[in-house]
């Protein structure tokens, strides 16, 4: 038995139950919450509610432990068994005539010496709003890859650029933010980055585009401005210049004791 799941599951009860009691929480509003959450189950959002408002409390706590580049919210879309690329991801051959992008930037440690073979696993959304390995049958090579830092320390690498998107807002995590919370469902347009390197911590982050208007009214309570980069164009291609700063992995096993 562990002793901290104990400790944390009887804290989240109670806390739970402080809220029920602070709001005189009646029968039939105990019941309709059971029922919206069986049918969250029934339709498989369970991972997604959890995200939309859990993801970004477990960043913030993680990053009172960082000194390099912040974590953001991974989401509930990454997929393993993305392929490594060099030079673009694979993009779908009716997507041809999208806008296109140039991912690039510089890997480094906490005193600016470059990471070299840092991986860096990339994934963005279709001009849909969709992922690969995740929504209708898009295989997973399109719009996903493993990138790899030079000797530099830097990386660099094309796609099209993604866009705003609703999560999917038709079953009850949709019905919760939009009918009963009178939100909404988006989410800015972003790239996800997932770094490894040896001997560093791994970091999860996004990149936000300048002049979206989800970035500070996120769904998902994501990042904000602090992950939007600059709007900068190179011959007509968006450029997202991302630099990545990564604590030491001992910092982390340090902070588990």
């Amino acid at each position: 038995m562990s002793d901290r799941v104990k400790t944390i599951t009887m804290d989240i009860v109670e806390a739970v139950r402080d809220v029920m009691r602070k709001h005189d929480v009646t029968f039939a509003e105990y019941r309709a919450g059971v029922g919206h959450l069986i049918k969250t189950q029934e339709a498989k959002e369970i991972p997604l509610l959890l995200d939309v408002f859990l993801n970004s409390t477990v960043v913030e706590i993680e990053n009172r432990q960082r000194d390099g580049s912040k974590a953001a919210i991974q989401g509930p879309y990454f997929r393993e068994g993305a392929p490594r690329v060099n030079d673009s991801l694979a993009i779908r051959p009716e997507d041809e005539d999208q806008p296109r992008m140039v991912m690039r930037g510089r890997v480094t440690d906490l005193g600016g010496s470059p990471v070299a073979d840092a991986v860096i696993d990339v994934w963005h959304s279709t001009p849909e709003g969709r992922y690969s390995g995740v929504h209708g049958n898009i295989p997973i090579e399109y719009y996903r890859g493993k990138i790899t830092t030079d000797e530099n320390g830097r990386y660099e690498c094309r796609s099209i650029l993604p866009v705003p998107y609703q999560i999917p807002n038709q079953g009850p995590t949709g019905e919760l933010l939009e009918k009963h919370m009178g939100g909404h469902s988006w989410r800015p347009a972003h790239i996800h980055y997932w770094v490894h390197a040896e001997g560093m911590r791994d970091l999860i982050s996004q990149a936000y585009f300048e002049g979206d208007k989800y970035i500070e009214d996120d769904s998902c309570n994501g990042g904000g401005t602090e992950f939007m980069v600059p709007e900068a164009y190179e011959d007509g291609v968006r450029v997202m210049e991302v630099d990545f700063r990564l604590d030491p992995a001992a910092v982390r096993a340090e902070a588990a004791e």
